[in-house]
């Protein structure tokens, strides 16, 4: 790679952070934090504790039932154990709350019957 002058340098340094303040300001803050949170796992090996992504929505709560069904229909191993954290964690919180309505209106084989189980475990339903 050809060496770059200084001062040409420092045009393109400035010409970068311009750009990453206008990205920042159209990005929401929930984006945002999810992209630093990203960041700190790259650079300190944390374990990043992000919602994800979803292909409809641009808020992402686990207290929305289109969000859970795309989880459910679509989502990976990884955001399953998420979705059980959160219903571990509130067994009658927002999200299980939304999770009925879900199991309630939509059949996924082999996905409904798993998650209905799993939700009446942690809700003290059934017994072990």
């Amino acid at each position: 790679m050809a060496k770059v002058f200084k001062p040409t340098k420092l045009i393109f340094q400035n010409w970068g952070k311009q750009g990453g303040k206008i990205r920042a300001r159209q990005l929401s803050a929930e984006r945002r934090r999810a992209i630093a949170v990203q960041g700190a796992h790259a650079r300190w090996g944390k374990k990043a504790h992000l919602l994800p992504p979803s292909v409809r929505l641009s808020k992402l709560e686990w207290n929305n039932p289109v969000y859970l069904e795309e989880i459910l229909s679509e989502g990976s191993l990884e955001a399953w154990r998420e979705l059980y954290r959160q219903l571990y964690d509130q067994p009658f919180g927002p999200a299980a709350l939304a999770l009925k309505k879900v199991l309630a209106s939509t059949k996924i084989y082999g996905i409904t019957p798993l998650w209905e189980g799993l939700l009446k475990r942690v809700q003290g339903e059934v017994s072990v």
